[in-house]
C-alpha cells in the first residue's frame, strides 16, 4: 500500500511551471543569488522567497507611489512629505524561535536593520 502511494507515474508539468532547484554553491557564494534561489527550493523555501520579495517591496514603498485620495490631509498632499512617508515593518516572533537557535540571527538582522540580507 505504501509503495503504491510513493511509486506513482510522473506527470508532465505545464510549460510555465517553475522547477524546484536549490542554490549551486559550486559557483561560489553570491548572497543576492542565494536569496533569490529560495523561490525555487520547494514549499518552505518558496514561501521564504515570497517573504523576501514582499519585504523588499515594502522597504521600497513610499506614499508618493500612491495617488492622492480625495480626503487626503493637506500635509500629505505635498510631494516632499509623501516621498518621506515609508512603510513601517515590525518583526514579531515566538519564543520557540529563540530557543531553536535563531536568537543570534534575529539579533543580527535587527542590529543591522536587515539591510545586509534583504
Amino acid at each position: 500500500m505504501a509503495a503504491e502511494a510513493v511509486l506513482v507515474k510522473s506527470e508532465v508539468m505545464e510549460k510555465d511551471h517553475q522547477t524546484v532547484e536549490g542554490y549551486d554553491f559550486n559557483r561560489g557564494v553570491d548572497y543576492e543569488k542565494l536569496m533569490a534561489s529560495y523561490s525555487t527550493m520547494g514549499f518552505q523555501g518558496t514561501n521564504l522567497g515570497k517573504c523576501i520579495e514582499e519585504i523588499r517591496r515594502m522597504r521600497k514603498w513610499r506614499l508618493s507611489d500612491e495617488p492622492i485620495v480625495e480626503n487626503e490631509e493637506d500635509e500629505f498632499k505635498l510631494p516632499q512629505v509623501r516621498e518621506q512617508v515609508k512603510c513601517k515593518i515590525f518583526l514579531g516572533y515566538t519564543s520557540n524561535l529563540i530557543s531553536s537557535g535563531l536568537r543570534e540571527t534575529l539579533r543580527f538582522l535587527c542590529q543591522h536593520k536587515m539591510e545586509i540580507f534583504i
